[in-house]
């Protein structure tokens, strides 16, 4: 079984380097930029006046400096193996949530097998953790401390949970916080469920030193490199909203740990697919993030596939959460725990920042709801032999029907994630012949800078648009595709130029390099 999940999980993930071996992910190329000076250097000492360190990245270097091992280790060129290296990562960290599943379900080896296979091929998780970001280590981790969490009564174990759960700080900020959320409900859960929550053992003890401990050195790690993106959690903007919200979601929790019958036998679960069918539909009209495009039409596609994985998801949850005990408590951390940030974005306002934290929040409830799909799955074709082989298919097909999540951003977002040879070759070109900044849409402004330094200003598919003239003496970049796909400029959305504006504007111009595909030629001009 860990044979075919592990194929399944790695060739869902290779999948990206069908475009370019290079990162799978514009914030990628940041990291690709820290593991060449990591190579470099020998250290964690990083240019001054590098594009790097003026962001965050190289704070939280972890996944740099496993890719800087591994890339030494065998040799191998960090530009075409940083993205081969992530696919390896994603994969373990889907194997290690396989034996977080057998210590759940020791028993049903179905149960982890079909959800296995909803973490190795459902599309965001696949995305998640398969292109090269920070989020790809992470999981890794938090697989590790959520098998170490049952076990946590050895010594061994419980060095393991401590130390996964600290490196995180120094790995993922988002992430650090949703595993630290997820281990404080689990906290707080084991000790409600006791018959004198009051009377707490050793283990206890420790459990609650670990949490403050974490969160300690999150809140000190964060304010001492000033990072910006979670201000929403500080005392002066929605720090105490977030806690009250957490607190209500907690007692639901605890509430649902002592309860010893099943979730009531009404078709509730039909309520999440209507209500996430109706979200989805007035996103579509009406964004309910201003400022922020809604996907595109094709969406549709996978997120049917996303309602139609609640129907086993809900069988199984009537299930699992119906005795009492252990398994039933992390999962409710695991799934509540999640569920309360983006409930908590949700309430604290309709901005940019919330719809940052509900996406990068969503595939965190991803193990929980894997495990509830494979548990109803189960169920519903116990004894029914044939049907569960149909139906295990249904399943891949379903789960695979996801994947466009992963590898069509451009066609449901907006948003093209790779970078293509023709375009690194061309940054790198412009670094070596005195091309010290150039102006262009905000994906290939930021290519040139992450990659090599190069100073950068996006909006010319606005200006090209609207007409406005370019400065003088400038260096700008457009591609040809700008006229079909259009350009990008996230989160805004997608700038289409039409093709007689990119004609005349070089027309009227000095070109200076050309490069890549005839239907989608990158090229460098200035003006004057």
């Amino acid at each position: 079984m860990l044979i075919l999940i592990s194929i399944v999980a790695a060739v869902a993930r290779v999948c990206a380097g069908q475009w370019s071996p290079l990162p799978y992910n514009i914030d990628g190329l940041s990291e690709l930029r820290v593991i060449q000076d990591i190579l470099s250097s020998g250290n964690l000492e990083f240019p001054a006046l590098s594009s790097v360190d003026e962001g965050y990245v190289p704070d939280m270097p972890l996944l740099a400096l496993v890719t800087a091992f591994l890339s030494s280790a065998l040799g191998a060129d960090p530009v075409s193996f940083t993205q081969f290296s992530s696919t390896i990562i994603g994969s373990v960290a889907v194997l290690t949530f396989v034996l977080v599943f057998l210590q759940l379900f020791p028993r049903s080896k179905r149960t982890v097998t079909a959800s296995a296979l909803v973490l190795a091929l459902t599309g965001s998780f696949v995305f998640t953790t398969g292109c090269t970001w920070k989020e790809t280590l992470a999981f890794l981790l938090i697989a590790l401390a959520l098998y170490s969490y049952p076990l946590r009564n050895s010594l061994q174990h419980r060095l393991l949970l401590t130390v996964t759960l600290l490196l995180l700080v120094f790995t993922h900020h988002h992430s650090a916080v949703v595993a630290y959320v997820i281990f404080t409900f689990a906290v707080v859960i084991d000790i409600s469920s006791k018959k004198n929550p009051l009377l707490l053992d050793r283990r206890q003890y420790l459990d609650i030193l670990t949490a403050v401990s974490a969160w300690s050195l999150a809140a000190l790690y964060y304010n001492q490199i000033s990072l910006p993106y979670l201000d929403y959690l500080s005392p002066d903007t929605d720090l105490f909203l977030y806690i009250a919200v957490a607190f209500l979601m907690l007692l639901v929790a605890v509430r649902l740990s002592r309860r010893s019958r099943p979730l009531s036998r009404l078709p509730l679960g039909l309520s999440v697919p209507v209500a996430g069918a109706l979200l989805m539909l007035v996103n579509y009209y009406h964004p309910l993030f201003p400022g922020l495009p809604a996907p595109g039409a094709v969406i549709a596609v996978p997120f049917l596939a996303y309602l139609i994985l609640v129907a086993p998801a809900w069988e199984g949850a009537r299930a699992v959460l119906a005795p009492k005990g252990p398994t039933k408590n992390l999962l409710l951390a695991m799934l509540l725990g999640p569920l309360s940030l983006v409930l908590f974005a949700f309430l604290r306002a309709n901005d940019a920042t919330s719809h940052l934290i509900v996406y990068r929040t969503f595939d965190f409830v991803m193990p929980a709801f894997a495990l509830l799909v494979g548990v109803g799955f189960v169920l519903m074709v116990k004894g029914r032999e044939r049907l569960g082989i149909a139906a295990g298919v249904s399943l891949v097909v379903i789960c695979a029907s996801t994947l466009p999540v992963a590898y069509n951003s451009q066609e449901l977002f907006g948003v093209e994630n790779q970078t293509y040879w023709f375009e690194y070759d061309a940054v790198q070109w412009f670094s070596e012949h005195g091309v010290e900044g150039y102006t262009s849409d905000q994906r290939l402004s930021e290519t040139g800078t992450r990659l090599f330094d190069l100073e950068n200003s996006r909006g010319l598919p606005y200006d090209l648009r609207e007409g406005i003239a370019l400065e003088e003496g400038a260096f700008y970049v457009l591609e040809g595709d700008w006229s079909t796909s259009g350009a990008q400029e996230f989160p805004f959305g997608v700038v289409v130029v039409e093709k007689s504006i990119l004609e005349s504007t070089l027309n009227e111009t000095s070109v200076v390099y050309i490069g890549g595909p005839t239907d989608g030629q990158l090229i460098l001009f200035i003006t004057g």
